[in-house]
């Protein structure tokens, strides 16, 4: 839809498919089915709405709004006539929802929206109060949402009859001041990494330094605790599990976790320091609830913060454990592969081979203790004398003498690996007739 409805927040009636927010399939269909509703209840309806305070508005963007503010006071009115409706087998109720548009035409998506969404009409009318988004623009790839406001009609034991569907402009939602324009990014490990359990009860305390003097002030269970924890300089890697959080900040110290910050406080000044980190700490891991009015209604308080912190400790125990299994996991792979890597890589010693005559020459003779390299290079330097001994053999005049060194010949050359390197590149044995049957005579080129 079209955003610039001049500059007033105007609603217009609205037809199509509203999709649920947990399931695809439930659908609620917008076009009003009032016909028979209605001669039932001998009346016509005129809906209006109202907004007590005015969105924000500039030329560029059009209406926007934080996700952390709290929604204007919206009133709905019905406008009926004739202004006294008797309902003696049904109720009239109206629920708001905040949506989006889809890609198909006229199809909506629920968002989901905090706070007291359903309410029965009375006296022709019903306020909504304490309502916030769930999610922002940026989490959905920056498409703007609309509020949708739907009357509906329960008769006794029947399904719910849509009357009518109003949708308001187009507004795009921040998750906090200017964070359209500024894209900055969040550690979620910090938000989810456990934390040491002894954090619970330990004291912490804030450094400050004022005119040259050092004052230590201890971190309480409070709304000043938890400004002086946030913007202490001296804590560093601050905790942002929520369970930290919620046992360190919970305002309640006996049995229940009823808030996780309480801004009942009349200093305008903490409250709105108090709300500054609140907005830094909302992320996709976790929101933060400020007032009661806030809660789902599907949520469950926690009944004794000394078992929920026993549980806590377990579960920290468990996950050390865990992870030094995993560590020693990894150093006994580690250890292996290098075992196998020392077994592959060739270990050669080196020595010099003296010829007949026992007086030493340059050869050098490498052993190799890798059994299979051992096989495969044996095997090849037999192939390589064959060959050598085939091709010179039927030219040759051999007699005894030369055939018994042929064969001593054999063995010794079995003992030489051919060298290659930066002064011998190339090294052959010299099979031409000989000076002497007792030496061995190497040529290089």
């Amino acid at each position: 839809m079209n955003s610039n409805w001049q500059n007033e927040f105007n609603w217009i009636h609205v037809s199509g498919i509203l999709i649920s927010q947990e399931n695809e399939n439930m659908q609620i269909d917008l076009v009003p089915q009032r016909k028979d509703v209605l001669n039932e209840l001998k009346m016509e309806i005129h809906p209006s709405v109202s907004i007590k305070k005015q969105l924000n508005y500039d030329d560029e963007t059009g209406w926007s709004w934080h996700k952390s503010w709290n929604l204007p006071e919206i009133e709905y009115n019905i406008n009926s006539l004739p202004n006294q409706i008797q309902l003696q087998q049904g109720t009239l109720f109206v629920q708001i929802f905040a949506v989006k548009a889809l890609e198909k035409p006229l199809q909506y998506k629920n968002l989901g929206i905090k706070g007291e969404s359903k309410k029965q009409i009375i006296d022709q009318q019903v306020n909504f109060r304490c309502l916030k988004f769930t999610t922002t623009s940026y989490n959905n790839d920056h498409k703007k949402f609309h509020l949708m406001i739907i009357l509906l009609y329960s008769p006794v034991n029947d399904q719910n009859m849509v009357l009518s569907s109003i949708i308001s402009p187009e507004i795009y939602v921040d998750s906090r001041k200017f964070a359209r324009f500024h894209n900055i990014p969040i550690y979620q490990p910090s938000f989810t990494e456990l934390f040491h359990y002894d954090l619970l009860y330990s004291i912490i305390t804030k450094r400050e330094t004022k005119n040259k003097s050092v004052k230590m002030i201890k971190i309480e269970n409070s709304i000043i605790g938890f400004i002086n924890y946030f913007t202490a300089s001296n804590i560093r890697n601050k905790i942002k599990h929520p369970i930290f959080l919620a046992l360190r900040f919970s305002m309640e110290n006996q049995k229940k976790i009823k808030l996780l910050i309480s801004l009942q406080n009349e200093d305008n000044i903490l409250q709105k320091k108090a709300m500054e980190l609140i907005q830094q700490l909302e992320n996709g891991c976790y929101e933060i609830y400020t007032q009661q009015c806030y809660l789902p209604a599907n949520i469950i308080q926690i009944e004794d913060l000394q078992l929920l912190i026993l549980q806590y400790g377990e579960l920290y125990q468990k996950s050390q454990k865990q992870n030094q299994k995993n560590k020693n996991s990894t150093n006994i792979k580690t250890q292996s592969q290098s075992q196998i890597d020392n077994i592959v890589v060739q270990k050669v010693k080196i020595e010099q081979f003296p010829n007949t005559n026992n007086q030493p020459i340059l050869t050098t003779k490498y052993e190799f203790q890798n059994s299979v390299k051992k096989e495969e290079d044996q095997y090849v330097q037999q192939q390589i004398q064959q060959n050598i001994y085939q091709q010179y053999a039927q030219n040759a005049n051999i007699n005894q003498s030369q055939l018994y060194f042929q064969s001593y010949l054999n063995q010794t050359y079995q003992n030489y690996v051919t060298v290659q390197n930066s002064q011998s590149l190339n090294q052959y044995f010299y099979p031409y007739p000989f000076t002497s049957s007792q030496y061995i005579q190497w040529k290089y080129i």
